[in-house]
């Protein structure tokens, strides 16, 4: 379904070639012309396609450092853990009560969670009940075509057989409520690069409001 609230533009390669892995690169805005980082897009064929096999569980390490969760959004897959490793001089009550993984730890300086692993496909909600300005959140997938953009806006998904996809994007800053946005992409050459802007919400900075302990 197409969405008015943002475009997509495809820059499409040669195509001809058969038996080929393309690579999709996207150039993901806010709409107000800066980058958007954190921004996660995920593939799925149109012709229902599997997407490449995906890799052996792994762990995924979130730290907390200067009283924030870094990175604030983690891509994970299906049966991998999270791990939380406390790097700041004060106390962090890590907290998750999302029924796609529940868990609790309160972490001293330096001291490190147990593995958590996660069984369910969806968006986890990751706070601190001690510092309600952190927030982290851990987006775990059942599918390979999955990236994250980066600082400057970009994201890349490689290994892409040629043919038809939808893209299904993600952003904490997507309105609560409001469909997902999606788009089709057809992918035709050895690379494809889009631009699409996400109709988020604005930045919130509430660094004034933190308190330290």
């Amino acid at each position: 379904m197409r969405l008015k609230q943002f475009f997509l533009i495809i820059a499409g390669c040669v195509a001809g070639f058969s038996g080929y892995a393309a690579t999709l690169s996207l150039q993901i805005g806010d709409g107000q012309g800066q980058a958007l980082e954190d921004a996660v897009v995920t593939l799925t064929s149109e012709s229902g396609e599997p997407s490449t096999a995906r890799p052996p569980p792994r762990d995924h390490f979130i730290d907390q450092k200067d009283e924030t969760f870094i990175p604030t959004v983690e891509v994970m897959q299906v049966g991998d853990s999270v791990i939380f490793r406390n790097s700041d001089r004060t106390r962090h009550h890590v907290y998750s009560f999302s029924p796609l993984g529940s868990f609790e730890f309160v972490l001293k300086p330096n001291e490190v969670s147990p593995p958590v692993k996660l069984q369910k496909v969806g968006v986890i909600a990751v706070g601190c009940n001690i510092h309600d300005f952190m927030v982290n959140y851990l987006f775990v997938t059942d599918g390979s075509w999955t990236a994250k953009s980066d600082a400057k806006g970009v994201a890349a998904i490689a290994g892409l057989p040629p043919g038809n996809y939808i893209a299904h994007f993600w952003h904490p800053r997507l309105r609560p409520g409001a469909p997902q946005p999606a788009e089709k992409i057809s992918i035709a050459g050895e690379q494809t690069n889009a631009t699409i802007a996400l109709p988020v919400l604005p930045e919130h900075h509430d660094d004034a409001d933190k308190d330290h302990y």
